[in-house]
Formats: C-alpha cells, structure tokens, sequence
C-alpha cells in the first residue's frame, strides 16, 4: 500500500523498535538516508538498529565513522524498515527462509519500479536519491539538520545525483541541499571523497574496462564486459565496480552503455543511458530494474550470452545495422 510522506511520518511517530534494512554492496544514498534516519529516530526517544552484511566501501567509509552496523539480523521483534532497496535481489545475507517470509512494515524508496514486499510503500520516483526523502522526513519529525545528520543527507543526495548532474535532480533538490549546507558542512570534502577517491583496485578495474570497450549500432551502444582476471584479483573490491559503470556511457556518440562482470554465479549488468533511452525498460525486460538513465539486472548464464541477449533487445530498439567497431 502506497502511502503518503504524512502518513510514513505519522507512523514513525507510532511505532518503536526499528530495524533499519539497507542494501548490499552499500552505496552513499543507502547509507547516508538510513544513518540520518536512525538519527533523527533517536532524537525522537526510538530505538534503531541498522543492518547491512556487507563491508562499507572505503570511499564511503567517513560516513560510517561511529555508526554501529549489525552484519547479521539481530534477535528479537522489530519494526522493519528498507530505504533505498527496490527489489529483493538487493538484500542480501540473509537466510533464505527470512528472505522468502520478509515482508517490511515500511519501504522508503525512490526507484521507478520498486518489487519489494512491503505494507506500506512511501515511493517518490521522481527524487534522485533516497536521501532526499529522509530529509523530508526528518524536517517532518521536526529534528533539525545539523553538521551531523547534514553530512549523511548531502553525501546520500550528491551520490546518486551524480553531484547533482543526473536529470533526475530537481530544483528542490538544490533548495534541499542548500539548507544541508547552512549547517556549516565541508561538501566540497564529502564529494571529493565520493566521486574522486580511486584505490588501487578501482584503477585496475579502469584499466580492465578500457580495454574491453565495444561499439554497435553505429556507436549508439557501447559494452565493457570486465574480465574474470582482474575481478579475481585479491585487491579488487567489488564495490569499486560502482565507479566503472559511467566508463561506456561518457563515449561520445553513445546513447546505452552497458557493464557487464561475473558476481559468484551470476551475470550482473548495469545499464546507464545519456538522453533519451528508457534503460529501466530494458532492465526490467530481464527481470531487474531501476531509473530511466540507470538499471540494473542479473543473468544466470554466462558473460557472453547475456551480451548477445542484450544486443537481441537493443537491435530491436535501435533500428540500423549492427556495425560492430
């Protein structure tokens, strides 16, 4: 059941005892939205926990800074909240039982196509990140935005607009960053760390990438299928993986880009287009999904199957012949 920004506020009000759910391979949006949501919680007398399996990537790593994180689900009876997770593929850590019978009592979501299962579902598509939400929710809950909630706020918001370049980004957007930066916030630190911290891992995944760049249609699509090697190698994060995505897309010419790379025993794609190009259409053709300009979706098969099944849907869609460079 959809329900209102009202409504989420007046239902946090209620209720106690949260646990809050963020995704695996955590990013600044799923972080930053879930740490200044427990915050704001707090300051209202609840009790929160956060969960996350995952190891906290090292660009990101400054906001976590005395934040406690359950890697495995505590015991007890809680109030389950998910922010920043669209489907179940997202989470994961989790037995598969709990999986199967999760059923959230709150989702806080901001992606176009959201499967989660949930009771209630605060979805505003239209927002570029998760942490826009949790502002408004903290302005809601009547908590004021300090250096600290503010820093978690502005690194979730700059994250996932791409600092604020994504067409997603609102004129509110701004307004909601302009009040973060009131509090006195080094953002131009925040977004150094996010968007220019490359570790030794991320450059050989560059590396990788750039040597494994293919054009079709004329250069409308470009690919980059990372290789098993430099993924196997031990300095290797896979969440440096994130920052390799915009690779294909910032090719002059292209339209849909492509990264492709073996996570375990599956495929994972991520999709970006520049224009006009519905990506989280074709994402959810393939059972995943996301944003118009950025998706994602999972085969179980082998890198270059799921290649050429992209390229059958894309051929479709982008109506010359396949000049492969």
């Amino acid at each position: 059941m959809e329900i209102t920004l009202k409504e989420c506020i007046e239902y946090l009000s209620c209720n106690d005892n949260y646990l809050i759910f963020t995704h695996a391979a955590p990013d600044g949006d799923t972080l930053g939205s879930a740490f200044a949501l427990k915050y704001a919680l707090e300051a209202k007398g609840k009790k929160v926990k956060i969960f996350n399996p995952d190891a906290i990537p090292a660009r990101f790593a400054f906001m976590a800074e005395g934040v406690d994180i359950c890697r495995e689900i505590p015991e007890g009876d809680y109030t389950r909240i998910s922010i920043d997770i669209a489907s179940p593929a997202m989470l994961k850590g989790l037995d598969e039982d709990y999986l199967n019978n999760l059923v959230f009592d709150l989702s806080i979501d901001h992606h176009f196509i959201n499967t989660i299962r949930a009771k209630r579902l605060l979805l505003f598509a239209e927002y570029p990140a998760a942490g826009e939400i949790a502002a408004e929710i903290t302005k809601g809950l009547n908590v004021p935005f300090d250096k600290t909630n503010a820093l978690w706020l502005y690194a979730a918001i700059s994250s996932d607009s791409g600092c604020f370049r994504f067409s997603s980004t609102r004129p509110e957007t701004h307004l909601t960053a302009a009040e973060l930066l009131r509090t006195g916030i080094d953002f131009a630190k925040i977004n150094r760390r996010i968007f220019e911290y490359k570790t030794e891992g991320q450059l050989a995944l560059e590396r990788d990438a750039y040597g494994h760049i293919e054009k079709f249609f004329g250069g409308k699509v470009a690919i980059v299928c990372l290789s098993d090697a430099v993924l196997a190698l031990d300095y290797v994060d896979g969440n440096d993986i994130d920052q390799i995505n915009n690779i294909p897309r910032q090719i002059a010419g292209v339209e849909v880009s492509a990264l492709i790379r073996r996570y375990g025993d599956e495929i994972k794609v991520s999709f970006r287009s520049n224009d006009y190009y519905d990506v989280a259409a074709l994402a959810k053709s393939f059972g995943g999904g996301g944003h118009i300009h950025a998706a994602g979706c999972r085969f179980y098969t082998s890198t270059d199957d799921a290649k050429q099944k992209i390229l059958d849907i894309l051929k479709k869609d982008f109506d010359r012949p396949d000049n492969h460079d």
